[in-house]
């Protein structure tokens, strides 16, 4: 009786967990008057934290934004307190890791490989659909923006941000550098990309203004107003001007080694997610396991405040 309760809450936990990563809050929203298109991550109440189905959302929105006559700029905000926290951790398992019940077998590199290609940096994912979009893209973020949400940054064409924003990939201090080098390096060199995802460690909004990581800083108060006038700006330009100019940019992101950089950035990806980790590293799987999201995002913290730079840092963004 025991053993099947325990089935009958294996699979409910699995049915829940099916209905979650494919779920989505990503709203659109188009001002015609203004030629543009809102995409909003709008999932507050768990910091913005994104799915596989946000995923396919933004993709299949940004392509409804190309192809809209009404359209000239689009522009990607957070609800809430921030941008967005990245990939919704309870979200990372199934194409990862063991399931709960732990007889499961590890998921194959073949469903790793294809998650990466048609959900995050492969050629038809979400972040590429971005980057290659033909239309201008503006980000406009305040508060956190990680993981999946900074991938959104890298790939917009102009960046504004709050003075309270910060900059990071969780990833970086689960498996490492991950899947954008060569587009990193391209927008912030080689020092601050390996800086970043060597340590995994978050930049203020100021260190990624001085890196070229954005294009500029405002008050908080003030990010709306900015992204408008700069959404202005562009709606000057010729509709043609701008679709054929963002043409160009794709092909010399090829030219530059940035398309092969992500194409390979997948394969490795795959390869990351398979890591062997030591009984002394921070363990995100085994933690989240053992004690919930929210113990095992604890355990993160207290892992990487051993560093005594972390707490230096974390002591001067409190100032």
């Amino acid at each position: 009786m025991a053993e099947k309760e325990k089935t009958g809450r294996i699979m409910e936990d699995k049915e829940k967990l099916e209905e979650l990563v494919w779920s989505s809050t990503v709203k659109y929203e188009k001002v015609p008057e203004k030629r543009l298109a809102y995409i909003t991550f709008d999932r507050p109440e768990s910091l913005n934290a994104m799915t596989m189905g946000d995923e396919v959302t933004l993709r299949e929105k940004v392509i409804e934004a190309e192809n809209d006559e009404d359209v000239k700029v689009i522009i990607f905000r957070g609800a809430g307190r921030c941008f967005g926290s990245g990939l919704h951790v309870a979200a990372l398992g199934p194409h990862m890791e063991f399931g709960k019940s732990g007889d499961e077998r590890r998921p194959s590199q073949r469903s790793r490989l294809l998650f990466d290609k048609h959900y995050a940096w492969g050629r038809d994912g979400a972040y590429q659909t971005v980057l290659r979009c033909a239309k201008p893209t503006i980000a406009q973020v305040h508060g956190y923006c990680y993981g999946s949400h900074f991938h959104v940054l890298l790939a917009s064409d102009i960046a504004i941000v709050a003075d309270n924003a910060l900059f990071t990939h969780p990833g970086f201090r689960y498996i490492g550098p991950l899947y954008t080098q060569a587009l990193c390096i391209a927008i912030m060199g080689v020092r601050k990309t390996k800086e970043m995802m060597l340590t995994g460690r978050r930049l203020s909004a100021q260190e990624a203004l001085e890196c070229g990581l954005v294009n500029k800083v405002v008050p908080l108060d003030k990010l709306e107003e900015e992204v408008l006038s700069m959404a202005e700006l562009i709606n000057l330009m010729p509709m043609d001007a701008l679709v054929m100019g963002k043409a160009f940019f794709d092909v010399a992101f090829d030219i530059l080694g940035i398309g092969p950089g992500l194409a390979a950035g997948s394969v490795l990806h795959a390869l990351q997610t398979n890591v062997r980790l030591e009984p002394d590293e921070f363990n995100l799987f085994k933690a989240r396991k053992d004690k919930g999201i929210s113990g095992a995002l604890h355990e993160k913290e207290e892992y990487y405040r051993k560093s005594p730079i972390s707490v230096r840092l974390e002591e001067k963004e409190e100032k």
